[in-house]
């Protein structure tokens, strides 16, 4: 039997639905999965799309036959030339050297020493946190980047270079997604000078960047942060270490991949759980006086966390590109083509997860725990797994813990709008907080 590319759309109903996307990603994505069950093509003439949550076609991509898949140009190129070539915008031999040199650093036992910097960023935040009707996400995002700039430099930086990197992070990504939504306005971007206005503030945070790169070499103390970590990494073949524009290049990406998913994760969970009492009350029965390394590993915590990121997955899409002809099932998938992975349809599909639509933390307990690494991507899979993925969730219980001990939170009056940039930001998390 001969395999073709899935169905979907020709040429014209392919351009009228990039329009549509550009105004509603997520429900114009849900509209066509449901049309074409969970996985569909799209022509866009230069550039062939398949789009898809199925389970068994992300995890073929991703892991069993990932050496045919790297990054598509939308993330290597148009993220790159804002962060530089770091994990997060490289693909080939050089990511993988790059991931062999810095994946140490974010081993479980290395990231312990930073739990009491973590814990101290937030018990100095919550000593300030307002009550009644808040926005908690705009705090929140201030708290996450309070964190990575706290475990990154372990050094106090100003607060003015601290909102310049905060803007930059902020500012690129909306233009990259507006970029790449709207390809046929690329040309008005240049010569509007919206594209080298941002390409200056990406120059301005490397500057920033690299004046604390400096003063750190002239400074003969250890700091045990991430800083130290990427200055002390040394290649295996060479026992060089980084240049200081690679150093940049990687901070850069923590910096967007450690601050903005964090910040949304815990806004979202915070939503979650004003709108579900019993799970906000067992959450703090079950982490009440517990000792710093038990915050970390504690079962209840942990799986609010993880059924917030299923339902709100801050890195809800990514891609990759096939570099040789492939096939998968029934389908054909030509060289060069594009397949897009859509966590969040994924992560909300009734075929893959019971009650789909409810937030339900027990679902991630040991006992029902068996199958869902295959349907659950929070952090990607397979070699490209986020290596911050243990930080993260250190960072994210941490808090959670230290804040439902502290506050209790209540839906507000508003409910929070979705705005699906590279990563899956709220706007406006609308909450009644009062002291426990």
């Amino acid at each position: 039997m001969n395999k073709s590319i899935p169905p979907g759309y020709s040429f014209f109903p392919s351009m009228v639905r990039t329009y549509k996307q550009t105004k509603n990603p997520i429900g114009t994505m849900q509209e066509s999965m449901s049309r074409f069950n969970g996985t569909y093509s799209v022509n866009l003439g230069m550039m062939r799309m398949i789009a898809t949550q199925d389970a068994g076609l992300i995890e073929y991509v991703l892991k069993s036959n990932h050496r045919n898949y790297h990054k598509s140009p939308i993330q290597t190129e148009y993220l790159g030339k804002f962060l530089g070539k770091g994990l997060l915008t490289a693909n080939g031999d050089y990511w993988l050297k790059q991931r062999r040199l810095i994946q140490p650093g974010f081993h479980t036992e290395k990231i312990h020493a930073l739990y009491a910097t973590i814990k101290r960023t937030v018990d100095e935040f919550l000593l300030t946190f307002p009550t009644g009707d808040v926005d908690v996400y705009p705090l929140l995002h201030k708290l996450a980047f309070d964190i990575v700039i706290n475990t990154l430099f372990t050094v106090n930086v100003p607060a003015a270079q601290r909102q310049q990197l905060a803007t930059f992070i902020s500012d690129v990504q909306e233009y990259v997604m507006r970029e790449v939504r709207n390809p046929h306005k690329r040309w008005w971007f240049r010569l509007s000078g919206e594209l080298r206005e941002n390409l200056d503030k990406a120059a301005g945070a490397r500057d920033v960047i690299r004046s604390l790169i400096r003063q750190r070499k002239q400074d003969q103390g250890r700091h045990n942060d991430l800083l130290d970590m990427l200055l002390e990494a040394r290649y295996e073949e060479s026992g060089q270490p980084m240049t200081e524009e690679q150093v940049i290049d990687e901070i850069l990406i923590i910096l967007i991949a450690g601050h903005e998913t964090t910040a949304n994760a815990l806004s979202w969970s915070l939503y979650l759980l004003a709108h579900h009492p019993d799970e906000l009350r067992m959450a703090r029965e079950a982490s009440r006086s517990l000792e710093l390394h038990q915050v970390v590993g504690n079962e209840a915590l942990n799986n609010v966390i993880r059924e917030s990121m299923r339902l709100y997955p801050p890195a809800w899409i990514s891609d990759r590109v096939a570099l040789e002809n492939d096939a998968y099932a029934d389908f054909s998938i030509p060289k060069g083509t594009v397949i897009v992975i859509f966590y969040y349809g994924l992560h909300r599909d009734a075929h893959e997860w019971s009650d789909a639509l409810s937030f339900k933390p027990s679902r991630f307990s040991k006992e029902h725990n068996k199958d869902i690494k295959k349907i659950y991507y929070p952090f990607g899979a397979g070699p490209r797994l986020c290596i911050g993925n243990n930080f993260a969730m250190a960072e994210m219980v941490i808090f959670l813990q230290s804040f439902i001990q502290m506050f209790h939170v209540e839906p507000g009056n508003i409910e929070p709008n979705i705005k699906p940039l590279v990563t899956l930001r709220p706007d406006k998390v609308m909450l009644k907080v009062k002291t426990v």
